[in-house]
């Protein structure tokens, strides 16, 4: 069965190569591609004003020794709405959102582009963001990596809005359209991956398994600490799930609870792709906290947070 441990070390020794290319341009082409880049920041920076999924942060962008740093103010305006007044719908920006050249002042988390190339995918729509930064482990190298800065550690929080303006300021359109294909891919856990949405608490994406490859086949990889939801489309394959095997074929889907082992295989000449649901971070989960146990605190925050939005809205009519 193939892996794709080769193609990742292509990509990297690529980027690589290319980064200290760079470093041998001399300073006005230096300069040009720096201003180059400025430009291209600008206009994600710009596009992020009007979108509804805009999160308030200050975050910082690093391209080899070049730095710049975003600062971003959600605004929101709630109108009443109904016979009764009885519903609040929202008006969401513009937005504050102001683009700034050099380190933050105050050490925060920060995403770093392997090379200017990732950017120009990511512009182009030829990659996602989140296509860019998918790794199988914590240890994998990435094209675009979502780092903290000397001083700064990342809580549930920020982590959590990280992925959030990871998945909407890197996209400029007011309707996001993510075109999948095994040309706007990546490899990820053996298979070839474009992310479609992530956030902190689920990832989804299409995948593509050609002929002879395997997902999941490195037994690190076979089972996880947060469900999972695979959706086939297209092609036929073979699936181990728990301890029996499968036959995989397109208008199936199959739900993988935790630590149950999942390995999907296609010995077939037509390439096996579907959607895959990630419902979290396993490495959430591995220091103690179960997912379970996690969804019951959950539910518990729900329903006292219903409770207050209920009151509030009470003392609200009131007045």
């Amino acid at each position: 069965m193939k892996t794709t441990m080769k193609t990742r070390k292509q990509l990297f020794t690529s980027t690589l190569l290319s980064g200290l290319f760079c470093l041998l341009l001399n300073p006005v082409q230096s300069q040009e591609n720096n201003d180059q880049t400025h430009a291209i920041l600008q206009t994600f920076a710009a596009s992020y004003r009007i979108d509804p999924m805009a999160m308030s942060a200050t975050f910082g962008v690093a391209l080899g020794e070049d730095w710049w740093y975003v600062v971003t103010e959600r605004k929101e305006e709630g109108y009443k709405v109904g016979k009764e007044k009885q519903y609040t719908f929202h008006n969401y920006g513009p937005h504050q959102v102001s683009l700034h050249k050099g380190k933050p002042e105050t050490p925060t988390w920060y995403f770093k582009f392997a090379d200017a190339s990732v950017l120009e995918k990511i512009d182009s729509k030829s990659w996602t963001a989140s296509t860019a930064n998918a790794r199988s482990t914590p240890a994998d190298e990435v094209a675009l990596d979502i780092l903290a800065m000397d001083g700064f550690q990342f809580t549930a929080k920020t982590d959590a809005i990280s992925y959030q303006v990871l998945e909407h300021f890197w996209k400029k359109d007011a309707i996001e359209i993510t075109r999948f294909a095994r040309d706007n891919s990546l490899p990820s856990h053996g298979a070839e991956l474009v992310s479609l949405y992530t956030m902190k608490d689920k990832r989804i994406g299409w995948f593509s398994l050609g002929t002879d490859e395997a997902a999941n086949a490195d037994q690190r990889l076979e089972k996880g600490q947060v469900p999972n939801l695979m959706i086939f489309t297209k092609g036929k394959g073979k699936g181990l799930f728990g301890e029996e095997e499968f036959d995989i074929e397109p208008g199936m889907s199959v739900f993988i609870g935790p630590y149950v082992k999942h390995v999907i295989y296609n010995p077939y000449k037509e390439p096996l792709e579907g959607i895959l649901v990630l419902y979290g971070d396993n490495i959430d989960f591995a220091r103690g906290q179960s997912y379970l146990e996690f969804l019951e605190k959950k539910y518990e925050f729900l329903e006292a947070n219903e409770k207050d939005v209920r009151n509030t809205s009470k003392d609200v009519s009131a007045n």
